[in-house]
């Protein structure tokens, strides 16, 4: 018991530390941790108001700003350092736009995280001269640090739910499930971010190189290494047969490239400590593999381009790819080379992917305009193929969903003028193919896909008698593990939508019978919005759809909201 005293005298003592050496990361933890649970108070119609909508974007600069702070202390403790970082959180709030509705936005922000996250990899040792193994002891301590306060966090959290579910059985006290998920977010946004701060070594030449365990060297040498040639020799006979073949299969290669390219980096780090110089033979051999694959990649990629264009996804593969490239020439070419331009070459791709004329999103959205541009030109739609016809709508629709309906204005500026003229409340896609001509031509042979939409789009939802508010959406190559809303979990399965609680199903929806009721008989179908709604007033439920892709009998994509009693 003393022993666990002093422990968590010391973790408190390191805590109140970091408070004073990182206090502008501790305040943007506590500002965003008071932003969401204060968000998760309201209802969905709340959230559209001036000063809700302001306070999002303050949750999106301060979350920015829990990882900014440290890593331009690192830096240097100066003033000027805390200026800049306010100057840059302040520029952040000004570029991000008004409403933050968009997947995009919340996607880039992300991305935006995690590079400024790997700044701390660099930023003590970004000027001075180091060796490699201070440098991946650096990194370990580092990733130790964000286990560990995860880990911690997940302790507490586990601890205190148990206490005030013990409360809510003994003293029969109903507690609402939402606090629990407020609890949740309060440990983790100030507790875990706080005892991660605390962690964070503060002098780097003062940390020295330490022999791996037994343990560690089991897992480096008879792990990870066995790994890393068992990967090389399936990824190389894979390519083998690809280049004797000709067939490159869809995706595939992509990412049992990257997959590889991965664990064969992280081996690599891993044997840093077990040689006392570093064996450039294993370095090249190591390098040379990855680069071999890389150039496997870049041939994948490129054929993905050529066929479907340019997409957020294929950029950031394209992005990692170039990367790779960059680094095995650095590293198989030069004998000293640092693990710091590893993390320092990343941040700075990353960083740029998501600004100026180079970014992900102008990149993607410009690349599939041109592709529209040129399927467009000399437009014949009595001549025009079905998989051509595929092309324009699946082209349009991407536009649409990902850069909205103004990246169209270029392309189709007479079925955009139409479509406001007209006050059309239609879906724009659909609207486009109509007034392009192709819909008959989409509906041939329209046993495979199936899409469904609601006619007009609902500006106000009624959630009279309804306590739970979701906006469901599924994508069957992003989402097939379930959507979680606090404890309850959301999942299509066998065209099923089952609702679990406890890994439990408690309530279960046959979607498939559903659209059959809605007797579809087209490929491309625009249905009215008050048919698209399911109620199941025993179950408590009522789905309020907006669209639903079938392929192959088998729902892959669906976005509906859900309200539960």
């Amino acid at each position: 018991m003393i022993f666990n005293l002093s422990k968590i005298e010391d973790i408190s003592k390191n805590i109140i530390k970091s408070l004073k050496r990182f206090p502008m990361a501790s305040l943007s933890a506590f500002i965003v941790t008071i932003i969401i649970i204060t968000l998760m108070e309201l209802n969905h119609n709340q959230l559209n108001t001036p000063i809700i909508i302001g306070s999002i974007k303050v949750a999106f600069v301060t979350s920015l700003g829990i990882v900014l702070f440290p890593a331009l202390r690192l830096f240097s403790s100066n003033i000027i350092m805390v200026i800049l970082g306010v100057a840059i959180l302040a520029g952040y709030y000004y570029v991000l736009p008004h409403s933050i509705d968009n997947n995009i936005i919340i996607f880039r922000h992300i991305i935006l995280i995690l590079a400024t996250f790997l700044i701390l990899f660099w930023s003590p040792f970004a000027f001075i001269r180091i060796s490699n193994k201070n440098i991946w002891e650096w990194t370990q301590n580092l990733i130790l640090a964000l286990s560990a306060s995860i880990f911690f966090s997940i302790l507490l959290y586990m601890g205190v739910s148990l206490a005030l579910y013990a409360i809510e059985r003994l003293f029969n006290i109903d507690i609402e499930s939402k606090r629990y998920a407020q609890l949740g977010v309060a440990i983790f946004g100030i507790y875990g971010i706080n005892l991660f701060l605390s962690q964070i070594p503060k002098y780097i030449l003062l940390l020295q190189a330490r022999t791996y365990t037994k343990a560690e060297v089991i897992f480096t040498k008879y792990i990870l290494t066995p790994l890393t040639i068992g990967y090389f020799l399936i990824v190389s006979a894979y390519s083998i047969k690809i280049l004797i073949t000709g067939e490159w299969p869809s995706g595939i290669v992509s990412w049992i490239s990257i997959l590889f390219s991965v664990i064969a980096i992280i081996t690599y780090l891993f044997w840093t400590p077990l040689w006392r110089e570093e064996n450039i033979r294993f370095k090249r051999a190591i390098w040379g593999a990855v680069f071999a694959q890389t150039i496997m990649l870049a041939i994948s990629i490129w054929l993905r381009v050529q066929e479907y264009g340019i997409t957020e996804s294929r950029y950031f593969i394209a992005l990692f790819g170039a990367w790779l490239i960059l680094m095995s020439i650095y590293f198989i070419f030069r004998r000293e080379a640092s693990y710091k331009w590893l993390f320092i070459t990343l941040t700075i791709l990353l960083i740029g992917s998501q600004f100026g004329k180079y970014s992900a999103i102008n990149v993607s959205r410009d690349n599939q305009v041109l592709r529209l541009e040129s399927m467009l030109n000399d437009f014949n739609s009595s001549k025009i193929t079905k998989k051509r016809a595929e092309n324009i709508y699946s082209t349009i629709r991407y536009l649409f969903i990902h850069h909205g309906i103004d990246s169209l204005k270029s392309v189709t500026p007479d079925i955009i003028k139409k479509y406001n003229d007209t006050n059309s409340s239609s879906y724009f896609p659909t609207f486009a193919i109509k007034e392009l001509g192709i819909e008959d031509i989409l509906n041939q042979n329209s046993n495979e896909r199936v899409v469904i939409h609601i006619k007009k789009m609902r500006d106000i939802i009624d959630i009279e008698g309804y306590n739970k508010l979701i906006n469901f959406k599924y994508d069957k190559y992003c989402t097939n593990k379930g959507n979680l809303y606090q404890e309850l979990t959301f999942k299509i399965e066998n065209n099923n939508l089952n609702i679990l609680k406890d890994k439990e199903i408690i309530k279960n929806i046959d979607i498939n019978k559903f659209i059959k009721k809605l007797k579809i008989k087209k490929a491309y179908n625009i249905i009215e919005t008050e048919k698209m709604e399911y109620l199941d007033e025993k179950l408590g439920i009522k789905i309020l759809f907006k669209s639903i892709i079938v392929d192959k009998n088998k729902i892959i994509n669906l976005h509906a909201y859900i309200l539960l009693k």
